[in-house]
């Protein structure tokens, strides 16, 4: 009777080790799974805010190709502006204050 209750007893311990183990395991399981979470958290906010940060300067690059642009049609148009004789600009303004005398 005393090595049945001793084989018991040695099973019950070893089942005691085992779920033991079983739980470190888990635990160890659960830890890395948290680590790989959150390093898979980095990666894809780092890729989002490099992703962002060359759209921005994608954007910031046509827009000032944009302003320039608008400068450089600005420019020619003052000078198209300069360039007519003042004659012809007394002229139109004779035009104009003459159509309103007729109103």
């Amino acid at each position: 009777m005393v090595t049945l209750v001793e084989k018991i007893v040695s099973l019950e311990n070893e089942a005691d080790s085992i779920v033991a183990a079983a739980r470190d395991e888990a635990h160890g399981l659960e830890k890395s799974a948290m680590a790989d979470t959150e390093a898979y958290r980095r990666k894809i906010s780092e890729d989002m805010e490099a992703k962002v940060s060359s759209f921005q300067k994608e954007m910031e690059a046509k827009h000032k190709a944009s302003v320039m642009e608008a400068e450089e049609e600005l420019v020619r148009a003052l000078g198209a502006v300069d360039r007519i004789a003042d004659e012809v600009l007394k002229e139109q303004i004779d035009r104009i204050v003459g159509r309103f005398s007729e109103i």
